[in-house]
């Protein structure tokens, strides 16, 4: 996937970029910005040696957006899932006199909430930020831009 913006900041080998949401953006939810919202800041790696204000190419690989995507909502679902079940199982099979449906439905719940505090603290140590971190692949002249990667795939 690659997208144009604009390099607003840089912090050492990094740079916090500017992406202007296009038309063919949809209401996925994955860049964590609403209709309202016209741009998104992402963190990308400063290949390129690009300067405050320049207009750049960031690329992030497809499948990496996929496996980010797991990370963040396969791990968790599965954790939902696991807990349930496994809850569910133990209570019907000790005949404990809990509420069967109730507590693997709480017992899932909080699962799903350790998963995402794992994830958290992961990223929080670094672990998934270089690999499936967004690359500056080339400064543009503003000259070139007369439509995003993603528009020029759709046909505008």
């Amino acid at each position: 996937m690659k997208e144009i913006g604009t390099v607003r900041s840089l912090r050492g080998n990094n740079a916090e970029v500017e992406i202007k949401r296009n038309s063919a953006c949809g209401d996925c939810g994955a860049c964590h910005i609403s209709k309202d919202q016209s741009v998104m800041l992402t963190t990308a790696k400063n290949t390129v040696n690009a300067k405050n204000g320049e207009t750049v190419e960031v690329e992030m690989q497809f499948v990496n957006v996929f496996v980010a995507a797991f990370i963040m909502y396969g791990i968790p679902l599965v954790a939902f899932i696991l807990g349930s079940s496994v809850t569910y199982y133990v209570i019907g099979s000790f005949k404990l006199g809990l509420d069967q449906v109730l507590v693997s439905f709480l017992t899932g719940i909080c699962l799903t909430a350790i998963a995402y505090l794992a994830i958290r603290h992961f990223d929080r140590q670094g672990r998934f930020n270089s690999k499936y971190q967004p690359v500056i692949i080339a400064v543009i002249d503003n000259a070139e831009i007369k439509s995003t990667p993603m528009e020029k795939r759709m046909g505008n």
